[in-house]
């Protein structure tokens, strides 16, 4: 059941009192309260800031080319200038719709490496390793025709059904640099280069309310309440026990009989937990706020994967040249005919891992490509010529940023300290990245449709201008995490259960409680999140509070 808030207030009069609670509607919390409603006899409420996620723009991947106002649909995060980066500032998007940041992303489904897993558990996530975590991507997956995946599950997964025509010849040159092609990527077990997965069905996205909301959409004991905003979490002697929410203007509570879960992402749980009271005590009382519980890592351990587009002119048509009318009347006839094409592709058409050097016991680059260049503004990428761009990025960057508050007002958005590239050794991977990705360029047979390297325009073999190219160029990925650590340790915001420190009764599960992000984009890792946390709020004594 789908409640509109045209009329909160009134809406929620006849029953504000709920046994499970759920904040945001993304990757995690669609899974959340689907498989919680599972379960007639207990009543789940699931709020959202933003509105439905049946819109033509995104349903037909290709369509967020033709988005200009980003914000009806997202949260626009304006972060402060990064030194590591000569001072740039940025605006980091997260989904502010029906299916969150999985409605307006790259519609790529990369699970990473066990390694990735395995990693959390040594960190002290006990429990979240790849042997723990495995059934649950499996759980998840319906992957018709690849074998040892899910048969079962909602999302639909799919090998890119449409790459460019160049991709194969992409595969084989770096295969012949030394990075093993596979059939599977979200197979592979260390170095390895694939086509790209997606999370489509028949050409259209499907982000996790298609995958998992909509079909419990006429449970009687579900209500999605969308167009309304938490402003703070109610306390009762250390309990959580509702939440004050504004829509329309008006402020009003829900309340939990069991438990109260932020899904609000990266970004929008660590801020709902400061303004709530929970987080680093003295900046909570330099804002006024009364302190609920002293968690001095709440906000911190920010981080993203940075990412370069190397870009190349070829010889064959790519989509930089394809945004004339006639070129998107054509991609359109292709959808329409045989859902291929243009108007289906993801963010990138092959998913790689790499070392960048011999030494390296395990892959610390993480490739994409695609053929596009960077995009200039809504229908221009690299000034419209035929565009081939390879991209490095690190799978474990070593950098870390904060969240930090701007004032005790729920409706400011948070102070973002990105420090993308804090640490030099991310810098000293990435520069290896680049040179990476023009040998594999510079291999058969893809370089036989190469004409020239368009960016960067330096030689590669001078160090100083190849690391101030990457600092002056880096940007993120959109995978921001950790900002609600999760672990074993008392330092953690979460416990290994999820549950938060200090306080009964609530609980996050988003990409805010990975310790270190995985070797790939983040969508499949979240659903994954939201299956194992759903599992464990229906655990028998749950609701102990974590210490």
């Amino acid at each position: 059941m789908v409640v509109e808030m045209a009329s909160p207030v009134e809406t929620l009069r006849d029953g504000g009192d709920y046994d499970y609670i759920i904040v945001g509607a993304g990757s995690a919390g669609c899974v959340i309260a689907s498989r919680l409603s599972e379960d007639p006899k207990v009543s789940v409420l699931l709020i959202e800031s933003g509105g439905s996620e049946r819109n033509w723009k995104f349903r037909i991947p290709g369509g967020q080319s033709f988005v200009k106002d980003w914000e009806p649909y997202a949260w626009l995060y304006q972060t402060k200038s990064d030194p590591s980066r000569f001072d740039r500032a940025e605006t980091w998007r997260r989904g502010r719709i029906l299916g969150g940041s999985s409605t307006i992303n790259g519609v790529i489904y990369a699970i990473g490496l066990p390694r990735d897993y395995d990693l959390w558990a040594e960190m002290g996530a006990s429990g979240w390793s790849w042997r723990h975590v495995e059934p649950f991507f499996r759980r998840a997956e319906y992957c018709p025709g690849l074998a040892g995946r899910g048969k079962f599950g909602p999302v639909h997964v799919e090998v890119l059904r449409s790459p460019h025509a160049r991709t194969d010849d992409l595969i084989e040159s770096a295969a012949a640099v030394g990075i093993p092609k596979v059939a599977d990527i979200n197979l592979a077990k260390g170095a390895a280069i694939g086509v790209a997965q997606t999370n489509q069905l028949r050409g259209l996205r499907q982000d996790s309310a298609t995958a998992y909301l909509r079909p419990a959409w006429r449970r009687p004991n579900l209500r999605v309440l969308t167009h309304a905003r938490v402003e703070r979490i109610v306390f009762d002697q250390g309990q959580a026990t509702g939440l004050q929410i504004s829509a329309n203007d008006k402020l009003f509570e829900v309340r939990a009989r069991r438990e109260i879960v932020l899904s609000a992402g990266a970004f929008g749980s660590p801020h709902l937990l400061m303004v709530s009271g929970i987080g680093p005590a003295q900046q909570l009382r330099t804002h006024g706020i009364s302190v609920v519980a002293d968690s001095q890592s709440v906000g911190g351990n920010l981080h993203d994967h940075p990412e370069l587009y190397i870009e190349y002119e070829v010889r064959d048509r790519t989509y930089s040249s394809a945004m004339q009318w006639h070129q998107l009347a054509l991609s359109g006839l292709q959808f329409a005919l045989a859902r291929r094409g243009q108007a289906i592709s993801c963010a990138s058409h092959i998913l790689a891992y790499a070392q960048s050097r011999p030494e390296e016991v395990s892959p610390d680059l993480l490739l994409f490509s695609g053929p596009w260049g960077y995009l200039e503004d809504n229908f221009t990428f690299t000034s419209g010529v035929n565009t081939y761009s390879l991209s490095p990025s690190l799978c474990h960057p070593k950098s870390r940023g904060r969240i930090e508050l701007k004032s005790a007002d729920p409706r400011e958005a948070p102070m973002i300290v990105p420090n993308l590239l804090g640490d030099r050794d991310d810098v000293l991977r990435l520069m290896r990245g680049v040179r990476l990705v023009d040998r594999i360029a510079r291999a058969k047979p893809f370089s036989d449709r190469v004409i020239r390297r368009l960016s960067p325009g330096i030689d590669l073999s001078n160090d100083e201008a190849l690391e101030a190219y990457v600092r002056e160029n880096a940007g993120i990925c959109y995978h921001a995490c950790g900002t609600c650590r999760m672990g074993d340790d008392p330092a953690s915001v979460v416990d290994s259960r999820l549950r938060v420190r200090g306080v009964g009764r609530l609980t996050v599960a988003d990409a805010s409680v990975i310790p270190l992000v995985t070797s790939g984009n983040l969508h499949a890792p979240t659903v994954m999140i939201g299956e194992r946390a759903a599992d464990l709020l229906r655990a028998p004594g749950r609701h102990i509070s974590a210490a």
